[in-house]
C-alpha cells in the first residue's frame, strides 16, 4: 500500500495483532466505537 491517506480520510479495513495478544478487526471495533489510529515511525524503523 503506498498510497497516503488524508488527514480526516478513512482507512482501509484491516486485521492487526494488538499487544494484548488479540487480533482485531477495524471493522468490529467501528461497530463498537469511534476509532482514531496514529501511526508512527517507532523502533526499527530504518532510517
Amino acid at each position: 500500500m503506498s498510497d497516503l491517506l488524508p488527514v480526516g480520510g478513512r482507512a482501509p479495513l484491516f486485521r492487526a495483532a494488538a499487544s494484548d495478544g488479540k487480533t482485531y478487526s477495524l471493522g468490529d471495533v467501528l461497530e463498537m466505537r469511534h476509532v482514531v489510529l496514529v501511526f508512527y515511525p517507532g523502533n526499527n524503523t530504518p532510517g
